[in-house]
């Protein structure tokens, strides 16, 4: 399991594709499609998440994405969280073998940033501009040069 990645670009190391299997013996998918026994099979799972037919303009960071989602109807409310998986969203892996850790790292997360948007005034080292991400084989980081910039805020209280 990973880091979530989707849409919103929450990212800290995320790899390209996801669900990585090897068959252990040749597999014939109902389709057709012929697996060989050792062979190396994926999920694009970047492919999944920047296409514009299931996120509107994916490569626009847009933070409130999943909640607009969630405010489509009952059933979307229900399907866009976080910790949800999906054919759609992969970023835990999807179904027997989703990350069963998936509830704890939303948890810390949120608890996370929750603290540091509460006591830290942070911007990127240029004001609004955010720095390109980094590829690194099938994974895709933030770029490790990029400077943040954090300035502890003086209590009120």
């Amino acid at each position: 399991c990973h880091a979530s990645y989707g849409p919103n670009k929450l990212t800290e190391l995320v790899d390209a594709v996801a669900m990585n299997r090897k068959p252990m013996k040749d597999t014939v998918l109902s389709e057709g499609t012929f697996i060989p026994r050792g062979s190396f099979v994926v999920a694009n799972m970047v492919s999944i998440h920047s296409d514009p037919d299931i996120y509107p303009e994916p490569s626009t960071f847009r933070p409130w994405r999943f909640s607009e989602m969630r405010d489509r109807s009952v059933d979307d409310a229900l399907k866009h969280q976080a910790v949800n998986t999906s054919t759609d969203y992969l970023a835990f892996g999807h179904g027997r073998h989703a990350c069963p850790g998936r509830f704890f790292a939303m948890n810390e997360l949120k608890a996370m940033m929750a603290y540091v948007v509460m006591n830290y005034d942070v911007r990127t080292e240029k004001e609004g501009v955010r720095p390109p991400n980094y590829d690194a084989g099938l994974s895709v980081l933030p770029n490790p040069m990029a400077k943040v910039l954090f300035r502890k805020r003086v209590s009120s209280v």
